[in-house]
């Protein structure tokens, strides 16, 4: 088995595995205590709410996914084939486990721990996927375009987006509602951010005596400048390269295992990088 392959069976993996924790905080903390979730859960539990009793009366889940499609193929467009891929299949595991998980009141009365626990499981099912490449639907693809062409955070623009489900939710079920949801956001932006670390960037050394293999191999998985200078090993005399990258942290997993396959002795040095002048693609 590749290691391709094994990171694409790594990342399936943790996007069920978020969906499974987003369907917990959504049927144990959130739908339970009428705190209502960010982006397209909010909204799907919204519509459930508002069209019971109708010809539309479907549960969260359905309504989760039947909006999540439009999206979809905006991130196939805007932002590539693999992510999209994994998106899909984080919203299907999601969507099944909503439906399958039965809803219970883990904290029953107290809609201030609801908020807070369940945005504390939902950030966490969202930053996992979200740091591995993919994105749970909903806001968090329309957060990650804004975020790649501005230097503003994913969690910033998740708050935003989803304060407009808060007062929504206000509107239609009491401005108390709106409150807990406020809470609910506040918690859910601060964890995907601690977790999603895309605007943490990077410089890193790449010293290796196949510099042609690594950056063509580079050049064909990451959108990155590179820069290369010789190199002499002071031990052994040997003539080598240094690559020289900007990257940021979500892309150092993917850069480590190119590097590697291209040449089994080489070696990575990762420093932190306060600040870039110039241009710097966020991606």
């Amino acid at each position: 088995m590749t290691a391709v392959v094994k990171e694409s069976m790594l990342k399936v993996i943790v996007a069920s595995i978020g969906g499974f924790v987003i369907a917990v905080a959504m049927n144990w903390f959130l739908i339970p205590s009428g705190v209502y979730s960010t982006g397209f859960t909010g909204l799907a539990q919204i519509l459930t709410q508002v069209l019971q009793g109708t010809a539309f009366a479907f549960g969260e889940n359905v309504w989760f996914l039947v909006l999540n499609l439009p999206l979809i193929v905006l991130a196939w467009i805007m932002l590539g084939r693999s992510f999209t891929i994994i998106t899909l299949i984080s919203v299907l595991a999601t969507t099944i486990f909503i439906g399958l998980i039965p809803q219970y009141a883990v904290i029953p009365g107290d809609q201030t721990l609801n908020a807070v626990f369940g945005g504390v499981l939902l950030a966490i099912g969202t930053g996992i996927t979200i740091k591995f490449g993919a994105s749970t639907g909903g806001f968090d693809i329309v957060a990650l375009i804004f975020a790649r062409f501005s230097d503003r955070s994913v969690g910033l623009y998740l708050f935003v987006l989803n304060f407009l489900i808060a007062i929504l939710a206000g509107a239609l079920f009491g401005w108390s509602t709106a409150l807990y949801t406020i809470v609910f956001i506040y918690v859910t932006s601060k964890v995907v951010d601690e977790i999603h670390t895309s605007n943490q960037r990077l410089t890193i050394f790449i010293i290796t005596n196949h510099a042609d293999d690594i950056t063509t191999a580079l050049h064909q998985h990451i959108i990155r400048g590179i820069t290369q200078m010789p190199a002499i090993g002071t031990y052994s005399r040997a003539e080598k390269s240094t690559l020289m990258m900007v990257i940021e942290r979500h892309e150092l997993r993917d850069i480590e295992r190119i590097c590697r396959d291209a040449d089994e002795t080489v070696f990575i040095n990762v420093v932190a990088t306060d600040s870039v002048v110039g241009y710097f693609r966020k991606g």
